[in-house]
């Protein structure tokens, strides 16, 4: 079995208003009985020590305090990037893997990679890229960038991640474009996209 990374930390994203699910909170939604939620962290723990989940209703996730820390955003209302912030600054790790809550398909393969890259380069972020699309709330990113995106969140009205890694010291993972490597960063956004991931399975 392989060992727990010691100094990366994973983080979920568990935030959005999730109005394209019909306001269903889509930490929860259930693929073969299993919330999404659930899945997640059953994969995570085989990689890391330490996982945090990001939500702005921790009041839902109480069942889940023995398997992560729970934290809220600490700059309000600045989608996936409060979140990212507010877990660089939780964490006492190196660095922090991110991935958005609705995720059913994460491998710990490419998870364990991207650390790999991360740990031998010692940039700020390691982000996957198919061609010319990144992913980078499947990525990893160096604590020390906690105050910096602090400040750009409080001086910026561009909330966007790419905007903030501009300028960084961010090395991409160039994937194969396959099946394989596009499932693995398919979002749940609607019902429709939830019926094709059970038809599909997730294992």
């Amino acid at each position: 079995m392989k060992a727990k990374t010691n100094n990366v930390a994973a983080a979920i994203l568990a935030g959005g208003s999730n109005s394209r699910m019909g306001g269903l909170n889509k930490a929860f939604i259930r693929i073969n009985g299993v919330p999404v939620i659930k899945i997640a962290l059953g994969l995570l723990k085989k990689s890391f020590k330490e996982i945090i989940i990001v939500t702005n209703s921790p009041h839902n996730f109480k069942s889940y305090q023995k398997e992560a820390i729970i934290t809220e955003d600490l700059i309000k209302d600045a989608g996936p990037l409060g979140g990212i912030h507010s877990a660089l600054i939780k964490t006492s790790k190196r660095g922090v893997f991110f991935v958005a809550c609705d995720m059913p398909f994460l491998h710990n393969a490419l998870i364990n990679r991207l650390i790999k890259h991360f740990n031998r380069l010692g940039c700020e972020a390691v982000v996957p890229r198919i061609n010319s699309l990144i992913e980078p709330m499947h990525a990893v990113y160096r604590s020390s960038l906690g105050d910096r995106l602090g400040s750009f969140l409080r001086m910026s009205s561009d909330y966007s991640i790419k905007s903030f890694l501009r300028g960084k010291d961010v090395e991409y993972l160039d994937l194969e474009d396959n099946p394989l490597n596009r499932r693995i960063f398919k979002n749940l956004n609607t019902p429709d996209d939830l019926k094709k991931a059970i038809g599909a399975g997730w294992k």
